[in-house]
């Protein structure tokens, strides 16, 4: 708590054109299954004996600025993190997290945006297989972009990325993930509030150092409709659907129909809900195979009073894992169609006490069932964090 106290003495520093915003919170946290294990397994034994439960304190300091060069705009954060946990202290561990990049214009036709992310955290339990190992993660991310309004109806957007993950496994020490993809759209942008159009995405990838990828490299293609609605301060709408293909020989033949919506609006000057739905191929890491995932939810805001703000929300996410090695009770090796059904509901209230101090006690249930038993589980989380970050002055 002695890093929120000094940030608070800390005001934003305004340079120029730029702007330097520190901040600090203190996260504590009560889980009663820390571990994502399965209630019909063993109790893992910490310093005060076996248990499920754990309490941790999350401590958080870092910066974020700006900074405003003609129509160019840097902007960048740095944040530190320190976990210490009251009985599995064997996870106490440190993250960091650096991102940086520029917001970029070419006079009124041209423009993009070049990002790099370096982060640095534990693997979330749910992604291992009933283990209580703390294992650290390092994901860097870059990412380029450039779109061009050829006509004051057309435009052309196009996304470079490169992605590369490093997450040991007990079994698997040096176990990384690497993926460059593109991107290009082409919008139509000449009806009022509505762009619309046509997207591809081309994703190579591969997997280091993996004997379960029984062929390491893979590559998919997307081809979609894209469209964004927007009704100022009433009703957001944004939305792709498509078809994906993956060339996998572990899984050869992988396709299928893939998008993802969102819908946002205003119920009055002080409530809100928004929708989600999608249907994603993705990377599972872990087994070093393919993941779809379907997830549907939601959420609603209300602004009870200008210093109160209370959000609910609740999803529903599918996975299924074709072909995954697993091991069965009696430890004979299989190979299964995972199915999981993850389930995940919040509830938090956030009040501004000051100007820099907020609050945020939050509640947490999520639940998972598989027809693999060691991926079964479910938990009760209940936190509270305070923040300290000063309010950016107007511009």
């Amino acid at each position: 708590m002695w890093i929120c106290a000094l940030v608070a003495g800390l005001p934003p520093a305004s340079v120029a054109d730029g702007v330097l915003t520190p901040y600090a919170a203190e996260d504590i946290e009560h889980n009663t299954n820390i571990f994502d294990l399965p209630s019909s397994g063993g109790t893992p034994v910490g310093k005060n004996g076996p248990t499920f439960a754990d309490t941790f304190f999350e401590t958080r300091a870092g910066v974020q600025g700006t900074y405003q060069l003609d129509r160019q705009q840097f902007f960048g954060t740095a944040e530190f993190r320190h976990f210490d946990y009251e009985n599995f202290t064997l996870l106490d561990h440190n993250e960091q997290l650096l991102d940086g990049g520029l917001k970029w214009k070419a006079g009124y036709a041209v423009d993009g945006q070049v990002e790099y992310k370096h982060e640095q955290r534990m693997v979330q339990f749910q992604d291992l297989q009933a283990s209580t190992q703390l294992i650290l993660e390092t994901e860097n991310n870059a990412t380029a972009s450039a779109n061009v309004n050829v006509t004051p109806e057309w435009r052309v957007e196009s996304k470079l990325n490169d992605h590369e993950l490093d997450s040991p496994r007990s079994n698997v020490p040096g176990l990384t993930l690497h993926e460059d993809s593109i991107v290009e759209g082409l919008k139509y942008l000449g009806v009022a509030n509505l762009s619309a159009g046509f997207e591809a995405d081309y994703l190579e990838g591969r997997y280091e150092h993996d004997p379960l990828a029984l062929d390491p490299d893979y590559h998919q293609i997307t081809a979609a409709l894209a469209a964004t609605y927007i009704v100022s301060g009433l009703t957001n709408f944004s939305g792709n659907v498509g078809f994906t293909r993956r060339s996998d020989p572990t899984n050869s033949g992988l396709s299928g129909v893939t998008g993802n919506f969102s819908y946002q609006h205003s119920i009055s000057p002080k409530t809100s809900f928004t929708l989600q739905l999608s249907r994603l191929l993705n990377s599972y890491l872990t087994t070093g195979g393919n993941e779809i995932d379907t997830v549907a939810g939601g959420y609603v805001n209300w602004q009870a009073t200008y210093k109160i703000l209370v959000r609910a929300g609740y999803s529903y996410t599918q996975s299924q894992f074709p072909g995954t090695p697993e091991t069965t009770p009696a430890g004979t090796p299989v190979i299964i169609d995972r199915l999981d059904h993850y389930q995940n509901a919040t509830l938090e209230l956030t009040y501004q006490v000051l100007h820099w101090l907020s609050i945020r006690p939050y509640a947490r249930y999520q639940a998972r069932h598989s027809n693999d038993y060691i991926d079964v589980f479910d938990s009760n989380i209940v936190g509270i964090e305070f923040l300290v970050k000063r309010p950016q002055p107007a511009r």
